[in-house]
């Protein structure tokens, strides 16, 4: 019962912060760096455009400065060395707030 009742947590809250985002589906990684000036990193993908009609574009941002976002730079590096494919979960109501011509990175994983 207790294990029925952690992963119901888990469901709930790996779910919780998703309305207002859409996966991209597996996308190949075909440009990644960082400014030195500012803390803002992109990522570039392969196939359609995502995110708000504002910001569309397959040029991504994120902010290494950010929870967990010099994770998600370390885990895009080495995605990108390995030529795998990454799902990358994008607002659809938001633009990155430092940029706002590009869609933010709300999270990413490997399927």
């Amino acid at each position: 019962m207790k294990k029925m009742v952690m992963m119901s947590l888990v469901v709930v809250l790996g779910f919780s912060g998703e309305a207002a985002a859409a996966p991209t589906g597996l996308r190949k990684i075909l440009n990644i760096g960082c400014e030195t000036a500012r803390n803002i990193c992109w990522v570039e993908v392969s196939g359609a455009a995502v995110g708000p009609s504002a910001c569309l574009g397959t040029s991504l941002r994120f902010s290494p400065a950010a929870p967990n976002g010099k994770s998600i730079l370390s885990l895009l590096t080495g995605a990108f060395l390995a030529g795998k494919e990454v799902n990358f979960e994008v607002s659809t109501t938001e633009c990155f707030a430092e940029q706002p011509i590009f869609p933010g990175i709300g999270f990413i994983n490997f399927i």
